[in-house]
């Protein structure tokens, strides 16, 4: 599995929809080609960033486990620490 590979926990889609309140309009932060992105927070007060693919968006499994591998090992002031998937 993904997180185990990477040592990172991984959300289920209900903590994340609570998080979002539900993927709220008002939490989008802007969309790409392949999903939305969303801010949010944990009950435990924890700020999160979460990006959502569409269904229709083409990126497979593999995609996403390369994207997720890539973000994180990178570190830059502009980027969030990766927390989990």
């Amino acid at each position: 599995m993904l997180g185990e590979n990477l040592d990172l926990p991984i959300f289920s889609i209900e903590k994340l929809a609570i998080a979002t309140h539900n993927f709220n309009i008002a939490n989008k932060l802007g969309e790409g080609e392949f999903g939305s992105v969303y801010k949010g927070k944990f009950p435990d007060g924890q700020e999160i960033v979460v990006k959502r693919l569409y269904k229709s968006s083409g990126q497979g499994s593999e995609e996403f486990k390369n994207e997720v591998v890539i973000i994180s090992k990178l570190q830059h002031r502009n980027l969030v620490k990766l927390v989990g998937c």
